[in-house]
C-alpha cells in the first residue's frame, strides 16, 4: 500500500469506518430484581476461551427479568466483548463471535454485545477476525483503565477504532482465506 503522509491509500471501494458506525452496542445483564423473572444461560468472561471461542460447558444460569431479557438477549452473529476483567498478559477487550440461536442466551455486566447495523456492509465474522487481530497486535494495552487489579475497556477508545473496511465480495474473501488457514492449521496440529 502506498503512504501518503501518514495516511494509507486505500484500496478501490475501501472505506475507514469506525466499530461506532457499524454497530450499535448493548450492555450486559445483571441478575432480576423485579419480577417476572426468567432463568437464561449468562455468557461470561469465564466463558472465553484462549483461542477467542465461547466455551459452552459451563455456562452459568441466572434468573433476570423477563423484560430486561427481551432487549438484551443475543442474536446469532453478535460480537461479545469483554469490558471488564483482563490481566497482565491478557489486557480487556477479547471479543468472541456468537453463532448460535437467537433469543436463547445474555450476556453479563462484564461484557457487552456488538451488532452490526447493516449486513449489506460489513459481515460480523469480518468485524470479529478484525478485532482478534487487533487485539493480538496488542492495541487494546491503549484502551484500558486500571483499577485494583480489574481493567476496564475504555468504551470510547474502543467504538472509535478505525476499521479499514473492504468491500462485502472482499470480506468474504478474506474470511475464507482465513478459515481455510486455520483448517489446514488444525489439521497439521492433529497429526504431531
Amino acid at each position: 500500500m502506498e503512504r501518503i503522509g501518514h495516511y494509507t491509500q486505500l484500496p478501490d471501494g475501501w472505506c475507514v469506518v469506525t466499530l461506532k458506525d457499524l454497530c450499535e452496542n448493548i450492555n450486559g445483564l445483571w441478575k432480576g430484581k423485579k419480577e417476572p423473572f426468567v432463568n437464561v444461560g449468562v455468557i461470561r468472561n469465564a466463558n472465553f476461551t484462549k483461542d477467542f471461542k465461547l466455551d459452552y460447558s459451563n455456562i452459568e444460569y441466572i434468573d433476570v427479568e423477563q423484560r430486561t431479557f427481551a432487549k438484551r438477549h443475543l442474536e446469532n452473529g453478535d460480537l461479545i466483548v469483554e469490558k471488564s476483567g483482563g490481566s497482565d498478559n491478557n489486557p480487556v477487550g477479547r471479543t468472541i463471535l456468537y453463532e448460535g440461536k437467537s433469543g436463547v442466551f445474555s450476556f453479563s455486566n462484564f461484557t457487552m454485545a456488538l451488532r452490526t447495523r447493516n449486513n449489506d456492509i460489513v459481515l460480523s465474522k469480518f468485524l470479529y477476525y478484525y478485532i482478534l487481530a487487533k487485539y493480538q497486535k496488542g492495541d487494546m494495552r491503549l484502551m484500558q483503565t486500571q483499577t485494583t487489579g480489574l481493567r476496564n475497556l475504555i468504551l470510547d477508545k474502543f467504538l472509535s477504532m478505525p476499521i479499514h473496511l473492504p468491500p462485502l465480495s472482499e470480506q468474504k474473501r478474506i474470511i475464507d482465506r482465513i478459515e481455510t488457514i486455520f483448517t489446514s492449521l488444525d489439521m497439521i496440529m492433529g497429526s504431531l
